[in-house]
């Protein structure tokens, strides 16, 4: 909607949110003002002359409750309770209840993407649970299943299990906040189901109620000490009020869920901390009972052929990775979900350490590089791994981008916008784009949602050599001066839009991340 030249400003207050934190000028259209409209921001236009506080500003003081609790976890003060951020608008959101939901289908569909998902339960366990005969489901195991619903329903072909995708996600957020109380081992239960909703909220978009789902995750995390498991350490105290106690695992599959679903948590937290501009949850801090001592995962099959002796036990796993004690040399047969650990802590200290930058300190900046390097090159390449198993593909992809990414957040600030060919961003956008290459394009239709902010970072780096190359070629500069070769930039740009086109149609984040890459393409 375009406002007209002639239009009077509005009153003062009565801009919306967006236009106010930014500072521009609002027409005050309704539903959606035209600068958000024009941004592609119109989920975002929200007016504070309302009846009561809108979605956002629900979802901002929830975020801020779960961060503030997550401190008193640390402090140790409070035990654990969840509350529903959602409470004031429910009533607006309920749809009919449907009873005859074809529950079997819709796990399939979830169980062919769970990993883009961050599902780490033992899947046919958990089947076997979900389906056997004249069992009973807690209401932790009935949340977690409405959230797969949920998924299910969004990944369906069938246009009326689509349209049920709504009612599936107001029954898992209507019961999430009851859950844990009655039920101390399905804990792990609702911090799965958080870390499906952050994906799904994330995917779909909607990056506060993405946040707030990885925080109430990490708080599960780490109110269950998840970071201490197998630790070499005594925890405080054991009758620390800031615990949930879970009980003993009933087996070595049961413990290696644990130590998965809490790597998978910290995944989460911090890539999306990235994404979001913020700290990550998970501190890391032994003065805070925060130190993260829990060892590395394995394929979960691993904890029952090749079980931790009883007496193993592990202290300071990322600070000990970080500092390079913790060699790369057998990191091929490390578990994908470690690598993808690995890489995150890579990529989230890269950000950091960039966002300070100084030239200063010169000697933290060229030992975390070099650290980022060792990680890339010990890690195996794509075309090793089993070509039919589509989900490892996926996997292997989202590690080598994000072990890329990493070197182009910690080089932006030195290179910034003049991307040259020899420019340390652009060969790593180059040697992601590579990667890309190494696997199929159809594979790509369903994918963690983090590509999404991956591909339009690579993206972001080639549409700057493009326009680098379009500089220097006016000014008569030849290759050997460092003019990047513009076919091969759009080559590697229509690549990306490929690989992000599949996706789009299901992830509104792709959708959107799509216009870094396709503003520069050439018809």
């Amino acid at each position: 909607m375009q406002s007209s030249p002639s239009q009077p400003p509005l009153e003062r207050g009565k801009a919306c949110s967006r236009c106010r934190r930014r500072k521009m000028r609002c027409d005050g259209q309704r539903p959606a003002c035209g600068q958000c409209v024009r941004a592609d921001r119109a989920e975002d236009c929200e007016y504070m002359d309302g009846p009561g506080p809108t979605q956002n500003q629900i979802l901002e003081g929830e975020i801020a409750r779960l961060e503030g609790r997550i401190a008193e976890l640390s402090a140790g003060s409070a035990p654990l309770t969840l509350h529903d951020p959602y409470a004031a608008w429910h009533a607006a959101q309920r749809t009919t209840q449907h009873t005859n939901d074809p529950m079997q289908a819709l796990v399939r569909h979830f169980v062919q993407h769970a990993t883009e998902f961050g599902f780490f339960l033992h899947i046919h366990r958990f089947l076997d649970k979900v389906f056997s005969s004249g069992s009973s489901h807690s209401n932790s195991l009935r949340i977690l299943l409405n959230v797969i619903y949920l998924i299910g329903a969004k990944l369906s072909n069938n246009p009326q299990v689509q349209a049920q995708e709504q009612a599936y996600l107001t029954r898992a957020l209507q019961h999430l906040p009851t859950a844990l109380p009655e039920d101390p081992r399905g804990a792990i239960y609702v911090m799965q189901a958080e870390v499906i909703l952050a994906n799904y909220f994330f995917n779909n978009k909607r990056q506060l109620e993405g946040v707030y789902h990885t925080n109430a995750a990490v708080s599960i995390a780490m109110a269950a000490k998840l970071h201490m498991i197998r630790s070499a350490r005594r925890s405080r105290t054991a009758a620390d009020p800031s615990t949930y106690r879970l009980p003993a695992p009933v087996d070595t599959l049961e413990e290696g869920e644990r130590i998965n679903g809490f790597w998978t948590v910290f995944i989460l937290d911090r890539c999306w901390a990235v994404a979001s501009g913020s700290a990550p949850a998970f501190t890391d801090d032994e003065a805070n009972g925060t130190q993260i001592d829990t060892p590395w995962p394995m394929d979960l099959v691993m904890y029952q052929s090749h079980p931790f002796p009883n007496d193993f036990r592990t202290t300071k796993t990322v600070q000990t990775f970080i500092s390079g004690v913790d060699a790369d040399a057998n990191i091929a047969q490390q578990s994908m979900l470690a690598m993808q650990a690995k890489a995150a802590i890579m990529y989230e200290g890269a950000t950091r350490l960039a966002s300070r930058y100084n030239p200063s300190s010169q000697a933290t900046f060229l030992s975390l590089d070099n650290r980022i390097e060792r990680f890339k090159q010990a890690l195996p390449r794509i075309d090793r791994f089993d070509p039919s198993r589509v989900d490892i593909l996926r996997t292997a992809l989202l590690v080598h981008t994000l072990a890329q990414c990493a070197t182009i957040q910690l080089h932006s600030p030195i290179v910034q916008d003049r991307v040259t060919a020899n420019s340390r961003t652009y060969q790593a956008a180059h040697a992601a784009v590579k990667t890309l290459r190494s696997v199929h394009v159809g594979i790509l239709n369903y994918v963690n949602p983090f590509f999404g902010i991956l591909w339009g970072t690579v993206g972001k780096v080639i549409s700057q050599g493009m326009a680098t190359a379009r500089q220097l070629r006016a000014t008569g500069a030849g290759p050997a001066q460092g003019m990047p070769d513009e076919r091969t930039l759009q080559a590697e740009l229509n690549m990306l839009a490929m690989a992000m086109d599949q996706s789009a149609p299901f992830s509104p984040l792709m959708a959107a991340q799509i216009r870094t890459v396709r503003p520069s393409r050439t018809t």
